[in-house]
């Protein structure tokens, strides 16, 4: 330990006694001329004296780092962690370098710079100067790239248990995607935790995710930078630059990643689903203590859209007789009620709702935190405990708020195996990316019976067309894709007057007409004119559109339905494919939603059902309908990702989607204009 400190308050001496507190204290060694002994461990002068260590921890000053990191080198250390860190100016980046070339240099793994350290809760060991509480090893990992997250982690909360905690610093080496991995590893994880401002390896972030989702073990991650003053600040405080967000979600839907979009429900979630039990089959079944709670609940519910347990004929039975009212089908119940003794009918009612086969998971409402003269909650969580010995389902013992100000319970129904989750409409919330979790497992596990095929001769076409041109305005753009599968409107370029009329009468009237000047907006500069009926609209319209904006257009039949916008935008994991409302609601609603190509069908379907566009579209389209379009979203999405080489950006606004189908009627291509051969 370089740095070492017997002042209290200094990280010099909070590493210390994590060491001690976590592990064995004859395997802890001071380095410092100053002391001959902190916290009753003998110190050394300098490394060379100390016997060779496993882990090196620095917490010296910035200006010492570079030093007795190459000390650490030379004596063989097997790893290293540094606290410390130059504060962030014009060479911070040259410093970082230097450091990591040192380590590399030495095959000698790093954690940080600029980290507050680690705590693996499993093998009892800490390097941290985020004192942990010393609670026995549970199932939630944190791998944060905040200091303040971490530290909250380690220090806030008694009712959570962890495997692993880390905070990656300045990842000279060590980068988060290798913390993920190393949380995997260790057998206690359920879930991971990720607090993400950048990506700084992406090879090896892809493949830790997808390591995750092989192993069914779920993450739930909770990022900053949606806004550019979010993205300034993380440059000037933490000296790096947020990940582009739409290719970050992108990511996370492809490997099932949970996007949580508050602190609060990325704790909550963290708790249920570090739980040692998944979700059963079957809907969300509840218990509480209140009718205005109930009533809050099913709003909950239907906000979120959690599916509750629809109770067979036998257990809504057992329950009228066990409350003297009668039975109810879906599994909600204010206990409240009836004449029987709600001690012993708790105890009964969460036994009865966990063995109906339509219960997934349970939850059981009350004020855990209240004062210990009210004796009331007690009783709730002996229930809770009963019922979680006599079940394999999830009990979960839930607040109506955090307002929970008396913990001696709480703390008693986790050591007892409860989870225990803090406020209805935050673990509503929570509930819902479990079920969540539970869907994506089922469709990971059946990814590779999807494929779409594209013809070899139709992508060589594409490509070299691609390599032709910076941009294919409409009518390539449509042929283009029409090649390759996607349905399309009819499309006529005209030059004239005469060639829109003839156009028009070739598709058929009422057609559209459209500038095909290469202008963006064309509708609102009046370059889009819709249902003309005859050669003198054509005419007029014609006219008035190569007066104000240029001769060429297009000429299409009229078609009507559902508005959706399409749209693959360049990332650094890929193309990812940006689905939302088209039209010019696409500007107007805060509506999307983004999947990695190429994304399957189902994918699709899963993303699509966030969006208010798509609720729209369930309430008024047949299935038909909405399976043709997911079809051809995922086709468009094989398109970009087989011609992600040569196709930068794609816009398809709108596609028409009805009960006859689904068709492309706009669409804008942008390319790398160069030539590379197509996969």
């Amino acid at each position: 330990m370089l740095g070492a400190s017997s002042r209290e308050g200094r990280p010099g001496h909070f590493v210390i006694q994590a060491l001690q507190m976590m592990g064995p204290r004859g395997f802890v060694y001071p380095i410092t001329p100053r002391y001959e002994e902190i916290l009753g461990l003998p110190c050394f002068e300098n490394l060379a004296s100390a016997p060779t260590a496993d882990l090196v921890v620095i917490a010296s000053s910035s200006d010492r780092i570079e030093a007795e990191l190459e000390e650490a080198a030379a004596q063989g250390a097997r790893g290293a962690l540094v606290l410390g860190a130059p504060i962030p100016d014009e060479r911070r980046d040259a410093w970082l370098l230097r450091v990591a070339e040192i380590a590399h240099a030495a095959n000698l793994p790093l954690l940080g710079p600029d980290t507050l350290g680690f705590v693996n809760f499993h093998q009892r060991v800490a390097a941290t100067w985020a004192l942990p509480e010393p609670a026995a090893a549970g199932g939630i990992a944190i791998v944060s790239q905040s200091g303040t997250v971490y530290w909250e982690a380690n220090t806030n909360d008694p009712r959570l248990r962890f495997s692993f905690n880390a905070h990656s610093g300045l990842e000279a080496t060590i980068s988060m995607a290798d913390l993920i991995r190393y949380s995997l590893d260790l057998p206690s994880t359920r879930v991971v935790g990720l607090y993400v401002e950048t990506i700084r390896d992406v090879d090896g972030f892809v493949e830790a995710l997808e390591l995750a989702a092989d192993r069914g073990v779920p993450v739930v991650a909770l990022y900053a930078g949606r806004t550019e003053q979010a993205r300034a600040q993380m440059m000037t405080h933490a000296g790096r630059l947020a990940g582009d967000r739409a290719a970050l979600e992108g990511l996370c839907r492809h490997y099932g990643v949970v996007r949580a979009d508050s602190p609060d429900d990325w704790w909550t979630t963290l708790s249920l689903l570090g739980a040692d039990r998944p979700l059963a089959e079957g809907g969300l079944a509840a218990v509480m203590d209140s009718g205005g709670g109930l009533a809050m609940f099913l709003d909950y519910a239907q906000e979120f859209n959690v599916p509750l347990a629809q109770l067979s004929d036998s257990t809504t039975v057992q329950l009228a007789e066990m409350m003297g009212v009668e039975g109810p089908k879906v599994g909600t119940i204010d206990f409240w009620i009836g004449d029987a003794d709600r001690h012993s009918n708790t105890r009964n009612l969460l036994r009865v709702l966990a063995d109906d086969p339509g219960t997934a998971a349970l939850m059981a409402f009350t004020t855990y935190g209240e004062s210990q003269r009210a004796g009331f909650a007690p009783n709730v969580a002996d229930a809770c405990r009963r019922a979680h010995a006599q079940t394999t389902k999830p009990i979960f013992a839930t607040t109506y708020t955090s307002r929970q100000v008396n913990p001696t319970l709480m703390l008693k129904l986790v050591d007892d195996g409860v989870a225990l989750l803090d406020g209805m409409r935050t673990s509503m919330q929570a509930m819902r990316h479990a079920f969540d979790v539970r869907e994506f497992r089922t469709r990971w596990t059946l990814r590779s019976g999807w494929s779409t095929e594209l013809e070899e001769e139709a992508l060589r076409g594409a490509s070299q067309l691609l390599c032709s041109s910076d941009q294919l305005l409409e009518a390539e753009a449509l042929s283009l894709l029409e090649a390759l599968g996607v349905p399309v409107v009819p499309t006529r370029r005209a030059a004239n007057e005469d060639e829109a009329l003839v156009a028009a009468s070739a598709v058929g009237f009422p057609v559209v007409v459209k500038t095909d000047e290469g202008i963006t907006h064309k509708a609102a500069r009046g370059g889009v004119r819709l249902g003309l009926r005859d050669d003198v609209a054509v005419r007029e319209a014609y006219r008035s559109m190569a007066a104000s904006l240029g001769p060429r257009v297009v000429v299409a039949p009229m078609r009507s339905g559902l508005e959706v916008a399409l749209g693959i935008v360049p990332s650094e994991f890929g193309p990812v494919l940006m689905m939302s409302a088209g039209g010019v609601l696409i500007e107007m609603l805060a509506d999307h939603c983004y999947l990695l190509a190429p994304a399957s069908p189902d994918e699709v379907a899963a993303a699509l059902a966030e969006l208010t566009v798509w609720r729209v579209a369930t309430a008024t389209l047949s299935e038909q309908a909405l399976t043709s379009f997911c079809e051809v979203a995922s086709q468009i999405s094989r398109i970009a990702y087989e011609l992600r080489d040569v196709m930068k950006e794609l816009d398809i606004n709108p596609v028409l989607v009805s009960d006859e189908g689904c068709v492309a009627i706009d669409a804008l291509i942008g390319t790398y204009g160069v030539t590379k051969e197509v996969t």
